[in-house]
């Protein structure tokens, strides 16, 4: 990590010496000297950060050289904004020339630290290391086909599989077959490679069985000595590569063998002697020698590996149960003769899961507890930070060494991480502006920032450094979390530097945090002055939480800040963050943002959220000439933009765009930005011309993930161009996934739209109030529509009017999976010709005031909610026969329900019907529902009875909620045949309530079996 630091500090130290500012101070020949002793260092540090683990001293010579390094990269990072501020260097003006003086004082001071500190680094006796990985493997991490462990548990279904694997007939087939098995360090990948090696049905089905353990040091010499080494049983004389080839080939000449690479890694920057597909490619051509049948056993942590090395899909291993987790801790905690002493299993338990899974780290902590007897020994354990202890703890060894094979910008955004909370799931793309504010990475001549975060954050997963991975299909937001070995690994590296205030105080005055993250504090827990002598403070960042714990003058001042979140509190004075690159605004009462904000000119990424007052954004915006994300959300009173955005050339996300006709606010302003994420383009009613529309380039766009075209925000004005004009040269990009198209005034549809060319790839499409079209685009023939809201469309008479559709291979809607309909008065039919195979992937349909809706037979809906529904629409929803839940809502026509309209919903597990001002009574065969879990009857107030008849027909019942229903007089008998009823709730219903008081109540020997009851007013 220091590493990383020292890097940004070389980078910004090169051009101070050659300025005319450190000639003017005399401070050039100084920074010389530094720039020396800083690449001299530069070559020790590996060792140093080896070392600090058992080494106090040099751990505590790091971090000041990490605390002065800091500081220079704050002097470092203000000296170009300060320039700019103050002018020439010849200028008189004495304000000037004392701020130029204090700013050389300030570097002479740190320059002079940061020298002494790199002198007082050769005490430590580190050695220089070559970024190359030595050949030999340190002894702890050899390892062999002998089992270690005395019993293994939660592993019989993974040998299973590995060993139909190796058993297969297909495999006689084929003469080299590589099973890669990939999981994180220490979750038993050997032990289970170890398994498979020695069943005896595995040693009868080969000739031959070869045990090679690679760990980082993948070179094919390595590998085939230890071939050699493994067949001839002795250590293999030093051969030349060919001669070992040629040996290797002899031996295994037509033999059907099982080879084991054990723990093989990926070449990286960090790596060179890892693997490439050039030496897997050589190396393969070398085993390929043997009969048909032979089988390569490969386990990694590396799903780069698998990819590289696998002729079939990967092994990935499963984190154990927690039950089987706690088997092998109490081996060890508890042995053969100690006393499983009832309150140690208790706290073992919860101890336990802090493994997350893994049997290195249960026997690791096992063996941790087995000298510890007394309760208060074994709650010190569970409540203490067990897993930053040094390397005696061998689940923290082998993460460490995952870590120490990343490169200085991925250590250094790895540990980064320790800021959020553990088990929090954290948003990729965000965690990526974190890095890019805080400068842990740049771009490339190849490569924007965001990709190189792209790159990181990838190869952080692939380590398994991240898991429990999540893509959002519509937003594509990718979400992840981090084990929580992972996390503490994390914490251990970062020490203060990183802290995540979560319900706790900050009241340690030696603390000199650098990344501050609050999430549920409250502010009695936050000691005021917390961040008054915080030196080179860097990022306050908030998590889910409304109540920020500070005032704005609390705020540092010191120049340092790069990240800055403001929740519901008044905007601070910006003059003092000139360094800030994240600024977040959120929940604020304002109209318009202070002009002074756009003298943040290094800001990257400027969030404006839930500002629901905010009207306008400051003229001047484009001065921010670094920013790179504009994220607007939830502003819905926002009309005007800042003018000439086509000055911010490297905007890569604006949210939000509002046009107008004035000069520098058209469309045209896009046409040069690459713009990618979410756009949403209002006031299109206010397009000047055809060409400017053109301008836009939205064809051009092809990062853009999400489009909303809308005709809001025009104002009163005359449209000059038509809406149908507008929308055909508004054409996206055909990677479109999703698309909003809002107010639209025209009559029929752009081509792109009618022949799908740009429309091809959406997922969710949302057409709301296109109140002149008489019919919607061919919206059944998307491919991948997952999504589709039509609303407040009065015309429309069918969602799909194409009839073309004949058989299975032409399904209409083969993907939609969420069906949302509104206000759609004159809708008949859901398909103007409706076929068999229409919908086959529908799962919730929803729909409000569609009175004329006649619902068909959809076999794979599972959710139907409808309000305002009619008799008519009610019987069709016996069509419906796959119905999980049934939510009905707000009737003022249906005084009972359809016949035999509940006869087929066998699968129905929840019915809630709401509103329902007529209803008098609910349909007999409601009784029917064998499968009916939870029934809620809300605001039915003209409802007299339940069915009396046939209620222990509801055997699955567990929940039922009543309320609102001022004329229900009295539960039916057959209520106490709910045998599985475990809630009852009652409110709001005057004469139940008197009913069904406890022990007195005319209706409580109805009810006494229920465990839960409820009865309120």
């Amino acid at each position: 990590m220091a590493e990383a630091l020292l890097e940004i500090v070389l980078t910004n130290l090169f051009p101070l010496v050659q300025s005319e500012f450190a000639a003017f101070f005399g401070i050039k020949e100084k920074a010389e000297e530094l720039s020396k002793n800083l690449e001299l260092i530069k070559a020790f540090l590996d060792d140093a950060e080896e070392k600090q683990w058992s080494n106090r001293p040099l751990k505590v010579w790091l971090q000041q050289l990490k605390d002065a390094m800091y500081e220079m990269d704050d002097i470092l990072d203000q000296l170009p904004t300060e320039s700019s501020q103050l002018g020439c260097l010849s200028s008189l003006n004495p304000k000037n020339v004392m701020h130029r003086r204090e700013l050389g004082q300030r570097l002479n001071e740190i320059i002079g630290r940061l020298n002494g500190i790199t002198q007082a680094g050769s005490n430590f006796g580190l050695r220089q290391v070559v970024r190359e990985r030595q050949s030999e493997v340190v002894e702890w991490r050899q390892t062999s086909s002998t089992i270690a462990v005395p019993q293994v548990y939660g592993r019989d279904e993974d040998k299973a599989r590995v060993v139909e694997f190796l058993l297969s007939p297909s495999r006689s087939f084929e003469f080299l077959s590589v099973y890669p098995i990939v999981g994180l360090g220490g979750l038993g990948k050997t032990t289970l490679v170890q398994l498979v090696y020695n069943d005896h049905q595995v040693g009868n089905n080969f000739d031959l069985k070869i045990w090679v353990c690679v760990s980082e040091n993948f070179t094919i010499k390595s590998i085939l000595r230890s071939i050699l080494e493994a067949i001839k049983k002795d250590k293999s004389e030093v051969l030349d590569l060919e001669v070992m080839e040629e040996k290797v080939k002899e031996l295994l000449q037509s033999k059907k063998y099982l080879l084991v690479l054990d723990d093989a890694w990926k070449r990286s920057q960090e790596m060179e002697s890892g693997l490439t597909q050039d030496k897997w490619d050589k190396l393969r051509s070398v085993l390929s020698c043997g009969s048909k049948g032979s089988s390569i056993l490969v386990s990694t942590r590396d799903n780069h590996v698998a990819t590289i090395m696998g002729t079939c899909q990967a092994h990935h291993l499963d984190r154990l149960s927690n039950d089987d987790c706690w088997s092998l801790f109490k081996l060890r905690a508890f042995g053969a003769d100690k006393e499983e002493r009832a309150e140690l299993v208790a706290i073992g338990k919860e101890i336990v899961k802090k493994c997350g899974g893994s049997p290195l780290a249960a026997l690791a902590l096992g063996g941790v507890m087995q000298s510890r007897s007394t309760e208060k020994e074994w709650l010190e354990v569970q409540n203490s930070k067990l897993w930053s202890l040094p390397d005696e703890n061998d689940i923290m060894a082998v993460l460490r060494l995952s870590y120490s094979c990343l490169t200085p910008t991925q250590k250094q955004c790895f540990s980064f991480c320790a800021i959020f909370p553990k088990d929090a799931e954290i948003m990729k793309q965000e965690l990526i502006y974190l890095w890019m504010a805080n400068g842990f990475i740049s771009s490339r001549p190849d490569l924007e920032v965001e990709e190189v975060g792209n790159m990181v954050w990838k190869e952080l997963y692939q380590k398994s450094l991240f898991q429990d991975v999540r893509s959002d299909d519509f937003s594509g937001e990718i979400y992840f979390k981090m084990h929580d070995l992972v996390h503490d690994l994390a914490e251990s590296i970062s020490g203060q530097e990183c802290i995540c205030l979560e319900k706790q105080d900050l009241n340690d005055s030696s603390i000199n945090p650098r990344h501050v993250v609050f999430h549920g504090i409250d502010k009695e827990q936050f000691k005021k002055r917390a961040f008054e002598k915080a030196e080179s403070l860097r990022t306050l960042y908030q998590l889910n939480s409304d109540e920020f714990p500070f005032t704005s003058r609390l705020i540092p001042t010191n120049n340092s800040l790069r990240v800055l979140c403001i929740y519901s509190r008044k905007i601070p004075s910006f003059g003092s963050l000139s360094c800030l690159r994240y600024l977040e605004l959120r929940d604020l009462d304002i109209k318009s943002l202070p002009a002074s904000i756009c003298n943040l000119h290094r800001l990257e990424i400027l969030k404006l959220k839930k500002l629901s007052s905010l009207r306008r954004l400051p003229k001047h915006l484009t001065r921010m000439q670094n920013l790179r994300h504009l994220v607007i959300d939830e502003c819905s009173l926002l009309s005007r933009m800042f003018p000439d955005a086509h000055k911010l050339r490297d905007l890569r996300t604006l949210s939000v765009y509002v046009v107008k006709s004035e000069e520098g606010h058209s469309l045209a302003e896009l046409r040069g930005l690459n713009l990618g994420g979410k756009l949403s383009i209002e006031g299109l009613g206010n397009v000047g011309s055809i060409s400017e529309d053109e301008n836009a380039n939205l064809t051009g766009k092809q990062d853009l993930r999400e489009l909303i075209l809308s005709w809001s925000n025009s104002g009163k004005r005359k449209s000059v161009v038509g809406a149908e004009e507008v929308l055909e040269a508004l054409q996206p990009h055909s990677t479109l996934k999703l698309l909003t198209i809002e107010y639209y005034e025209g009559l029929q549809w752009p081509t792109w739209m009618q022949n799908n060319s740009a429309t091809h790839n959406l997922v969710s499409l949302r057409l709301v109030k296109c109140g002149k079209c008489g019919h919607l685009p061919p919206v059944g023939k998307l491919p991948f529509l997952k999504k589709l809201v039509v609303k407040c469309m009065d015309e429309v008479q069918y969602i799909e009017e194409d009839e073309s559709y004949d058989g299975v291979e032409a399904m209409p809607f083969p993907s939609l999976e969420k069906l949302y309909l509104s206000y759609l008065p004159n809708v008949e039919r859901l398909m103007k010709r409706e076929t068999t195979h229409m919908f086959p992937s529908l799962s919730i349909l929803f729909i409000e005031d569609c009175p004329k809706l006649q619902l068909p037979c959809l076999p794979s809906v599972k959710d139907l909610t409808v309000w305002y529904c009619s008799n008519e629409q009610l019987k069709s929803i016996s069509n419906l026969n796959a119905l999980n839940q049934l939510h009905l809502c707000d009737s003022d026509q249906v005084s009972c329900f359809p016949e035999g309209m509940m006869d087929n919903m066998t699968s129905l597990a929840t019915l809630e019907i709401y509103s329902f001002r007529e209803l008098k009574e609910l349909p007999s065969d409601i009784t029917k529902l064998t499968a009916l879990s939870d029934l809620t009857i809300n605001d039915c107030g003209k409802l007299e009875c339940l069915p009396e008849q046939g209620l222990e027909g509801l055997s699955s019942l567990r929940k039922l909620f009543i309320h609102s229903c001022k004329s229900l007089g009295s539960l039916p008998d057959g209520v106490r045949h709910l045998t599985s009823l475990q809630s009852l709730t009652i409110g709001g219903c005057p004469m139940l309530k008197e009913r069904c008081k406890q022990g007195t109540g005319e209706d409580w020997h109805k009810i006494a079996h229920v465990p839960h009851v409820i009865v309120w007013w």
